[in-house]
């Protein structure tokens, strides 16, 4: 059984990180049975239209009800109404039950758990300021489409971590969040880039991966990305810049991976410094970006406030005091800095379709935290043949949607290309 964690929208956050301490499932007779081996952290706001596996175990045949969570400190990082981050930690432990309906029944073939945690519902920002925290949580549960990498589906996708323990046709990826590790196979049909094949890895490296279950239960590799033959990656949203040119990135930090990364870094500051050796791409995985009415760019000139993107350096991490007093501060001096996908929930007008293409107009709730870092409340998205549709069998005008996708800047607007839209 894979049991995923999601997140469903709170406008006002950016970040939220925090540790899974226990989950349990409880039968109809009342008897839990424990599905984590140990704590799991998790920064849940990057998981906005998605998921992420935190564990993959076997449990007794039978029929499931509830599910049983306990969660350690979190911090929270939201944006004021100045457009200035803020970081609030909420003590633990806090717990969450969940219903399973209908009744997670548990056979002889696989099952995926979804969990998403209602951010809105769960997190209250008071008027001065301060943060509580009640976890509120949904279920839904389906066996999974073989082949998918697709979370929601059994899958997975996108998972950036360190290799270790590699040999001929197989590695593990060992990750800062969800699954700890993850032994990987890989076959004739695993595409590699940035590398030839499995006799480049080695251990240390750091890989983005997408993977697919075989009917034996194990995982194969379909995608393997080689990103750095060391060092450290960071992953999150900018949220200021220093310099024109740029010279400086603040990020809050979603994701990271590699030397001198630590869990307690999520929802934390990273200090990301750039210059003119550093090498600018687009992540195009998932992401249709063919016939579009304007180029897409991304380069020392366009990256800006709000936009997710992931940097990454041939040296560790150094830890140090973050932004603010913020805790969880690190610096990197970046080698490449990557255009990453994100997501916006909003309401569709002027939805225009022609052929497989759509355009529609994305506002945004005012209090948003993109609203409030850029000073824009509506977005022009882009709706492409590849484009996924979840939750949902069309789109049209005064649809509450999440998109995710890739987030351009020209210099003077934003415009999101739709990898996914998500029904809310």
């Amino acid at each position: 059984m894979q049991v995923n964690l999601g997140d469903d929208p709170a406008d006002r956050l950016l970040a939220v990180g925090l540790t899974v301490d226990a989950m349990s499932l409880v039968d109809a007779n009342g008897r839990a049975v424990p599905v984590l081996s140990s704590p799991r952290s998790m920064e849940v706001m990057h998981l906005m239209g998605t998921a992420r596996p935190m564990a993959i175990v076997q449990v007794p045949q039978g029929a499931y009800t509830a599910a049983a969570m306990t969660f350690g400190t979190a911090t929270v990082t939201y944006i004021d109404a100045a457009g200035q981050p803020v970081q609030r930690r909420v003590p633990g432990p806090m717990t969450a039950n969940v219903s399973l309906t209908p009744a997670l029944t548990v056979g002889s073939t696989p099952m995926v758990v979804n969990l998403d945690m209602n951010m809105a519902a769960s997190i209250a920002i008071g008027s001065d300021g301060g943060v509580s925290m009640t976890p509120v949580m949904t279920a839904r549960m389906n066996p999974p489409v073989p082949g998918s990498h697709d979370p929601e589906d059994g899958g997975m996708h996108g998972l950036s971590g360190v290799a270790s323990a590699v040999s001929a046709g197989a590695f593990t990826l060992t990750m800062l969040q969800g699954m700890p590790g993850l032994s990987l196979a890989t076959g004739p049909g695993t595409q590699f880039m940035g590398m030839t094949g499995m006799g480049m890895m080695a251990n240390g490296m750091l890989l983005t991966v997408d993977a697919s279950r075989q009917p034996n239960g194990t995982w194969i590799a379909e995608r393997v990305h080689s990103r750095m033959g060391g060092g450290a990656m960071v992953a999150g949203v900018v949220t200021s810049l220093t310099g024109s040119p740029p010279t400086q990135l603040a990020l809050v930090m979603h994701d990271g991976a590699g030397g001198g990364m630590l869990a307690s870094n999520l929802a934390g500051t990273a200090t990301i410094q750039i210059d003119s050796t550093t090498v600018f791409e687009i992540d195009t995985d998932g992401v249709d970006l063919n016939s579009l009415p304007f180029t897409p760019r991304f380069d020392r000139s366009t990256v800006t406030r709000g936009q997710r993107v992931e940097a990454l350096s041939s040296s560790p991490m150094m830890q140090g005091g973050g932004m603010g007093g913020m805790v969880g501060g690190g610096t990197l001096t970046a080698t490449l800095l990557r255009l990453e996908q994100q997501a916006l929930r909003g309401t569709v007008s002027g939805y225009s379709a022609s052929g497989s293409q759509a355009t529609f107009t994305f506002a945004l709730p005012v209090d948003s935290a993109f609203a409030r870092l850029t000073g824009v409340s509506a977005v022009p998205a882009y709706r492409q043949a590849g484009t996924q549709l979840r939750g949902l069998t069309s789109v049209g005008d005064g649809a509450t949607v999440v998109v995710r996708g890739l987030l351009f800047f020209d210099g003077s607007a934003f415009r999101l290309v739709a990898a996914r839209i998500v029904g809310t």
